[in-house]
């Protein structure tokens, strides 16, 4: 990712705006002798807050969907692009995308915490906004559990503990109910396609195997090595799933559908039972995790009733 502030076009004036804007928010930011908050972020560093964070930058959309949803999405002075959710993030001022973060913006809004997203931003820029004195909390979820604990910790950095508590066993409970209602029934193969030129799926270590396991699939290509491995389409065709689940971004869905028709002996395909699911809801590691799960669970209900009867 690119940081305007070392880019080798950056000028000189540019340079010296950043330096002043980073001073006057480490003076701006001030330090209280009250009870300080720690919290450990994903690195393994303790980020130390002399009081509850007021003004946060979010550097990705599924940090700024749980700040709304734990009640302190008027925190927010910041978002990256496509934090559209709920529709309060989308008057957010956005602060750079996966390719570009502005620096003097981020600085200008003089943030008391920087939420950063492991898997998504990169390193080198992580590092420039803490080294400007910023409190930076990386983050990196990868499961159900992570998601709930990770609410719990900006609870705590946000100063909403409590309605942050409540949420994550809300997510929690909701997440229990469907494994205990789908997760016994009987074993469907199920293959997640995240792309179809070529074919991405994901492996046993996503959030979207927790998924289909808690909603009694099997994820065909589990035992794949890489996280989001292209597979070919022989290796479908001799998985043979049962199931086709993949995402629905607008009337995309209808066109990765229609593909497998070429594939008449599949499974899944003789027996349409191809299913789409909204893509934001299973790629952010946020709250509506608990929809992701919820229609990937239909989705597999609905096969089981075609094949059983």
């Amino acid at each position: 990712m690119t940081v305007r502030a070392l880019s080798p076009h950056c000028t000189a004036a540019a340079a010296l705006r950043i330096a002043f804007l980073a001073l006057t928010v480490i003076w701006g930011n001030g330090v209280s002798l009250g009870d300080v908050l720690e919290q450990a972020d994903d690195r393994g560093s303790v980020i130390t807050l002399p009081a509850p964070a007021m003004r946060v930058v979010s550097l990705a959309p599924h940090l700024t969907e749980i700040l709304f949803d734990i009640g302190a999405g008027d925190r927010l002075v910041g978002a990256m692009a496509f934090s559209d959710f709920p529709e309060a993030a989308r008057l957010l001022p956005r602060v750079g995308n996966y390719s570009y973060l502005d620096l003097e913006l981020i600085l200008s809004l003089k943030p008391d915490l920087i939420l950063g997203w492991r898997g998504g931003n990169r390193e080198s820029d992580l590092e420039t906004l803490g080294n400007l004195g910023l409190s930076v909390f990386e983050t990196d979820p990868r499961t159900l559990e992570d998601v709930a604990a990770l609410m719990r910790r900006l609870g705590v950095l946000t100063g909403h503990l409590e309605t942050a508590s409540n949420r994550a066993q809300q997510f929690e409970a909701a997440i229990h109910r469907l494994r205990n209602e789908y997760g016994s029934r009987r074993a469907l193969r199920v293959f997640y396609q995240v792309w179809d030129q070529p074919i991405y799926t994901l492996n046993g270590n996503h959030v979207v195997t927790q998924l289909i396991e808690g909603c009694g699939g099997i994820n065909v290509f589990s035992g794949l090595q890489s996280v989001s491995p292209v597979v070919s389409i022989e290796a479908v065709l001799e998985a043979d799933p049962e199931v086709i689940v993949g995402p629905r971004e607008s009337d995309q869905s209808a066109l990765w559908m229609s593909r497998w028709t070429t594939w008449p002996t599949v499974t899944a395909v003789k027996g349409e039972q191809l299913h789409a699911i909204p893509a934001d809801l299973v790629a952010r590691m946020g709250p509506r995790l608990v929809d992701a799960m919820d229609a990937m669970c239909r989705s597999l209900a609905a096969a089981r009733t075609h094949y059983d009867g």
